[in-house]
C-alpha cells in the first residue's frame, strides 16, 4: 500500500477547527491578538464548553467560577487556555474507532506531551509547542487504525509481544506510523519545526541543524516511557539519551526528579479530556 491511499480516503480523515490551526500558528508570533482569537474561540460552541469545563476543573485550581472565554484569558492566562484549546481540538478531531482504546492512547499522549512541555521551560523552547508535537507525536498510529483496522490490530497484538511497531508497520503496510503523522501535520499547516519534531522524534540527532524541539520529544517519549514502565530513577538517569540531554542543555538528575509531578498533571488533563 502506498501512504496516499491513506489519505485518499478523506471521508475518514480528521480536521481541526480552523481556530485550532490559527492557535497553532501564533506559536512563533511575538505579537498576537488575544482578544481577537478570544473572539474566535467563543464561536465555536463545542471547544468553549470543553474548555470552561476545563478550566473550572480542580486541576487549574480557578479562584472563582470562569463563565467566558475572555474571563479564562484573564484567570488561567493565554497560554493555558491556548494549551487547552488545542488539546481539546485535536483529541475532539478524532472519532472512536471499534477496537482501539482511545482513552489509553490520548492517556499517553498526554502524558507525552505534558512531559515535553515541563521540558520546554528547562531546554528554553517554547512549552506550548512542546506541548502540542507530544500530543501529536503518534498521531500517524490512530490514523492508520481509522483507515486499516484490522491489520493495525494486528500489529498492535504484535506489540504486545514485543515486537517492534515501525518494522511491523514498514513491512505490512509499507510506511508506518511516524510518515503518516509527519504527513498529516504537513495537510494541517502545521509549523514546520513540529512536522521536523515528529519526523525525527526517534533520531533527534540525525537532523541537521538539531532542534530542540526535536530533542525535547524525543527525551519525553524516553521519559514517559521508563515511568510507565517503573523503571528507578538511577536507572532513568543512567540510561537516558546523554548526547540529546547535553546538546538540550539539561540537568538529568534534576529532571528525573520531578518528573513524577509532570506525570501526575498529563494524567489528570487527559482524564479530563476524555469524558
Amino acid at each position: 500500500m502506498k501512504m496516499e491511499a491513506i489519505f485518499e480516503q478523506t471521508h475518514k480523515l480528521p480536521t481541526i477547527p480552523k481556530v485550532v490551526q490559527e492557535l497553532i500558528d501564533s506559536f512563533n508570533q511575538e505579537d498576537v491578538d488575544i482578544g481577537e482569537i478570544g473572539r474566535k474561540i467563543a464561536l465555536d460552541q463545542v471547544i468553549t464548553a470543553k474548555v470552561l469545563r476545563l478550566a473550572n476543573s480542580a486541576h487549574y485550581g480557578a479562584a472563582r467560577q470562569i463563565g467566558t472565554i475572555e474571563e479564562a484569558v484573564i484567570v488561567l492566562g493565554f497560554n493555558t487556555l491556548r494549551t487547552l484549546v488545542v488539546a481539546s481540538g485535536v483529541t475532539g478531531a478524532f472519532v472512536a474507532t471499534p477496537g482501539f482504546d482511545r482513552q489509553k492512547f490520548w492517556q499517553r499522549s498526554v502524558a507525552v506531551a505534558s512531559t515535553a512541555k515541563w521540558l520546554g521551560k528547562f531546554a528554553k523552547i517554547n512549552p506550548d509547542g512542546a506541548f502540542t508535537a507530544g500530543l501529536i507525536h503518534n498521531i500517524g498510529e490512530l490514523l492508520i487504525h481509522i483507515v486499516v483496522p484490522e491489520i493495525a490490530t494486528k500489529i498492535d497484538a504484535a506489540v504486545k509481544s514485543g515486537a517492534n511497531r515501525v518494522s511491523l508497520e514498514d513491512v505490512q503496510i509499507g510506511f508506518d506510523y511516524v510518515m503518516v503523522g509527519e504527513e498529516l501535520t504537513r495537510r494541517w499547516n502545521f509549523p514546520a519545526e513540529t512536522q521536523q519534531a515528529i519526523k525525527f522524534q526517534a533520531t533527534p540527532l540525525t537532523q541537521q541543524p538539531f532542534s530542540k524541539l526535536s530533542g525535547v520529544l524525543h527525551l519525553a517519549i524516553y521519559l514517559t516511557d521508563a515511568l510507565d514502565d517503573n523503571i528507578p530513577a538511577a536507572d532513568i538517569v543512567q540510561d537516558c539519551p546523554a548526547e540529546v540531554v547535553e546538546k538540550l542543555g539539561l540537568d538529568i538528575e534534576s529532571i528525573v526528579e520531578g518528573l513524577p509531578e509532570a506525570m501526575k498533571m498529563g494524567s489528570e488533563l487527559s482524564d479530563m479530556l476524555s469524558r
